[in-house]
């Protein structure tokens, strides 16, 4: 019974945890933070990496300001 205390209350601090990590993450470094502009702009675009990112390019006066953070961040990252 103890033990299983004991785990109850590990997993609940655990999960608090990757709340806090997820919320202190910048919007701009998680997965997605363009899945609904390539839905948007690029859904004739073949999901080829450098392909969706061309086109994300071509795109971004358009891009939420989240995914524009990401293709600048790409942007930086290939200088």
């Amino acid at each position: 019974m103890k033990f299983l205390l004991v785990f109850a209350a590990a997993a609940t601090l655990g999960s608090a945890a990757s709340l806090a990590a997820d919320s202190a993450t910048p919007p701009n470094g998680g997965k997605g933070a363009c899945r609904a502009d390539i839905q948007k702009f690029c859904t004739s675009v073949p999901h080829e990496k450098s392909k969706i990112r061309g086109c994300l390019t071509e795109h971004q006066a358009d891009l939420s300001d989240t995914c524009k953070q990401r293709v600048a961040a790409w942007a930086a990252k290939a200088k």
